[in-house]
């Protein structure tokens, strides 16, 4: 596979996180496959279209810390499954205004490409240390 293709996968990802710093439910599920799944150690949620995508991260942001400022991330890994298939996993914290950690976490992410642009699959929290090749 060519390597710009695994920074494409990144920069998608990366955009997916700006819209989630910004707290923007709407902006979040246009980075979403239809139909998608988020699974958490909670639950799985099937989110049949965007618009299920958007009221679950409405949901989830609702629920978040009110001194929530940003989510720092470690190292991202990026899995290749296929040509337009790919992983990308790590972890990170939401951090408050004092730039402590308040919740850490793991994630894992499909992604796959669709008409030119990755859309993420299934979005996976989990444990700081587990994920994909741990």
């Amino acid at each position: 596979m060519p390597e710009h293709e695994a920074t494409d996968v990144l920069h998608a990802f990366q955009r997916y996180t700006e819209a989630f710093q910004a707290r923007d439910p709407h902006a979040v599920a246009q980075h979403f496959h239809e139909p998608a799944f988020f699974i958490t150690p909670g639950e799985a949620r099937a989110l049949p279209t965007i618009a299920a995508v958007e009221q679950e991260y409405a949901r989830v942001m609702a629920g978040m810390p009110p001194d929530y400022a940003r989510t720092e991330f470690g190292p991202l890994t990026e899995h290749w499954l296929g040509d337009d298939l790919a992983m990308v996993s790590g972890s990170g914290s939401w951090k408050n205004r004092a730039g402590e950690d308040m919740i850490p976490f793991g994630m894992t992410y499909t992604l796959r490409r669709v008409d030119g642009a990755w859309r993420i699959v299934v979005a996976a929290i989990h444990a700081p240390d587990g994920g994909a090749g741990r």
